[in-house]
């Protein structure tokens, strides 16, 4: 091989770990604290460390909060330049009817094994990195090793369905069993199970690829000084003025072709008015909307060509707990469905923001599905129904609320409150500190409750198998979906290889657990905004509809 690379053993070990498969915890429950942060040891306004650049004609864009690392095996959150400076073996590609899918990036193409276990990956030759180095196999088995070898590293999920990985977080192993550079170009890759999601998680910022020789020879630097922090990507990462600025230049030897943009300045301003201003006098090109959001009526009807929109590819669900009188009753969850308007809320609490969804997979997810019976809002047939189970005069239930949770959360269970009156029901808010909400959802024994699960990664199994994937799985969530037929089906559409077999599945799977069982009530999912300036063309959101933006095939007009 190329290169020779000393991987270094992680200072203590992840004992304990469920190896759940990538994003197994969760972005909707936890968040994980980044290993080190950017402002040790500097002074505010100092220059991290880059070289002084002329940004004339560069894009200006805007973050309410510096970064604490540009490493993505550092980081859970940081992934404004993670995504403009390293490639990803596969990336997720959002076509214009909405639709997402799995595309080749530095792997051209790949075969995977009748069995699901074993991924054959070709990877495309000619690539260099930022420092001129030739990208290959040994790149890729390096950034996996590190991924849970190197102390204080987090996103392990992206690989911990690799054979071998948890042998490496505990200690007992000092490097992946599962993967082989079997050439300069061809990389073996073995699971421990079959994981039909294992793409998706490739294609997460965690598992970004880096330079063996060049991270290795950075140190603790890598991710902190820019000048060692390189990539694959079509832009460079040239300086970091802490608190104040971010740059990328263009890579002008990108593999595929060099950015229309020279350059992208990223402004730190955590004042929101600021940014404001700052947009409306042409300051910045681009603003997320998320950070103004008591602004964002005036931003639409002012700067209605200047919108773009796309879906946060996550859903807002109500439970209901079937170990809980009367829920046991497929015809009180059914009429509880019924019960609540959803556009209504919508419209109360976004501005109509968003989409109606009336399954578990939301717009944007692979696996969608557009054919799906909308699940409408019938009061007078909640109340037929309510009166065959023998709750004519109603029932009372627990609306569960986390004090810690925001008073947009705290309006919509009072709205559904009101909506389930309308029907005979009796639904009353129950107020619990956030440890204690936490515990008694985790003991499965919480009453109904409102909460949204955004996608760790592009593959249904994020959403089905987080909720419905085994018992413990839907006791922690405090549904308690009983059906372990069902449950069985889930777990053993991970192992589906055929891809087309294994979303008919999904999908029929979803049909029975929402609209034959009436599991939890779907909600909505929402729409993300961003305003650009007027120069500003092909700007395209991230698949997922977060914050992070990435500037390949974003220009400037004249």
């Amino acid at each position: 091989m190329r290169k020779s690379v000393t991987l270094i053993l992680a200072a203590a070990a992840a004992a304990g770990l469920s190896l759940t498969g990538c994003g197994g915890g969760g972005t909707a429950d936890t968040q994980t604290s980044a290993a080190g942060t950017a402002d040790a040891g500097q002074a505010e306004g100092a220059v991290t460390a880059g070289t002084e650049v002329d940004t004339t004609g560069f894009l200006v864009s805007v973050l309410n909060a510096d970064i604490q690392t540009a490493d993505v095996q550092k980081t859970t959150k940081d992934y404004e330049i993670p995504w403009n400076i390293y490639d990803r073996l596969v990336e997720i590609q959002v076509a214009d009817d909405g639709t997402s899918s799995i595309q080749p990036s530095l792997a051209e193409s790949w075969e995977i094994s009748p069995d699901g276990m074993e991924y054959t990956f070709h990877l495309r030759q000619g690539v260099k990195f930022h420092d001129g180095s030739d990208f290959t196999a040994e790149d890729v088995v390096y950034t996996f090793n590190r991924m849970l070898t190197a102390a204080g590293t987090v996103n392990t999920e992206s690989v911990d369905q690799i054979r071998g990985a948890a042998e490496v977080l505990d200690g007992t192993a000092e490097s992946l069993e599962g993967v082989e550079a079997v050439d300069d170009y061809t990389l073996k890759v073995t699971l421990k199970e079959p994981f039909a999601g294992f793409l998706a998680c490739l294609s997460t910022p965690g598992a970004s690829i880096y330079d063996s020789g060049a991270t290795e020879a950075a140190g603790d630097q890598f991710g902190m000084d820019p000048a060692v922090t390189v990539g694959t990507g079509p832009f460079k990462f040239a300086s970091w003025t802490f608190n104040d600025s971010l740059v990328l230049t263009r890579n002008d030897d990108y593999w595929k072709e060099p950015s229309a943009l020279p350059g992208v300045v990223i402004r730190i301003v955590p004042d929101t008015e600021t940014q404001t201003m700052m947009f409306e006098s042409g300051e910045l090109d681009i603003i997320d909307l998320d950070f103004v959001t008591d602004a964002i009526d005036r931003f639409t009807a002012t700067y209605p060509d200047q919108i773009v929109e796309a879906p946060r590819v996550g859903i807002t669900y109500v439970t209901m707990n079937f170990n809980i009188e009367p829920f046991q009753d497929v015809r009180v969850r059914k009429a509880v469905q019924m019960a609540i308007d959803r556009q209504a809320i919508l419209d109360a609490m976004y501005g109509g923001r968003g989409q109606l969804e009336s399954g578990i997979f939301p717009h944007g997810l692979i696996g969608y599905n557009q054919s799906l019976e909308p699940i409408s809002y019938d009061p007078e047939g909640a109340k037929a129904l309510l009166a065959e189970a023998g709750y004519g005069d109603g029932f009372t239930m627990e609306l569960a609320a986390d004090s810690s949770a925001s008073d947009t959360n705290t309006m919509t269970l009072e709205i559904i409150k009101d909506q389930l009156a309308a029907v005979g029901i009796n639904a009353e808010i129950k107020n619990y500190d956030q440890s204690t909400w936490l515990e008694t959802r985790k003991a499965g024994e919480l009453g109904s409750f409102i909460s949204t699960w955004t996608a760790d990664y592009n593959d249904p199994d994020n959403f089905i198998y987080t909720f419905f994937g085994n018992t413990e799985k839907t006791t922690i969530r405090s549904i308690n979906y009983p059906d372990t037929a069902v449950m069985d089906r889930v777990a053993a559409a991970r192992a589906i290889v055929n891809e087309d077999e294994r979303i008919a599945e999904y999908q029929a799977l979803e049909e029975k657990l929402i609209h034959e069982d009436a599991a939890w009530v779907p909600m909505y999912s929402r729409l993300h905004l961003w305003a650009v300036s007027t120069r500003v063309q092909n700007f395209v959101p991230m698949w997922s509809g977060v914050s992070d933006k990435q500037y390949y095939g974003v220009s400037l007009a004249e």
